[in-house]
């Protein structure tokens, strides 16, 4: 007997979209109060899976990048996501170290069952790793902060 037909959902565009409403929660409100952030951190941010090209930059930016994984059978998989954060400076990182920390906490909300219809469709069905944050160089007087989460990920049936 053959093996399922199945496709891979677009993890980023999932995510992207995820992390727009996510932010915005009372769990991401939750977690950026007990780090003591300041008021207004999760306002404003901008979530792509690209930097722009040309300035302006925006002042708090999540780039999220599918950076792809293992097969693991026919139909499961694993997937390793970076998560990129630029906020606040060099000389005053805490914007960016409290919004990676926000960013990592709400990875434990993500796999959740596929809700019918819903687009883009959640392809996550757990959580296998967190690795970071990790401060980065940065050309721009921007802190970055990097985060890696590795995702067991199911297809989608033709």
């Amino acid at each position: 007997m053959a093996d399922p037909l199945v496709v891979n959902s677009d993890l980023e565009l999932f995510l992207t979209s995820w992390y727009r409403s996510a932010l915005q929660g009372s769990e991401a409100a939750a977690a950026a109060a007990r780090l003591g952030a300041d008021v207004g951190l999760l306002d404003d941010v901008v979530v792509d899976n690209k930097e722009p090209a040309d300035p302006p930059f925006p002042e708090k930016l999540l780039v999220i990048r599918d950076d792809g994984g293992p097969e693991t059978s026919p139909v499961t998989g694993e997937r390793s996501v970076g998560l990129s954060v630029l906020a606040g400076t060099k000389l005053a990182p805490k914007p960016a170290n409290d919004l990676i920390r926000v960013v990592l906490a709400l990875t434990v909300l993500l796999p959740a069952p596929d809700v019918s219809g819903q687009s883009p469709r959640n392809p996550i069905s757990a959580l296998l790793e967190r690795n970071g944050p990790f401060a980065v160089d940065e050309a721009q007087d921007r802190a970055r902060r990097f985060a890696t989460v590795v995702f067991a990920v199911t297809p989608e049936p033709v």
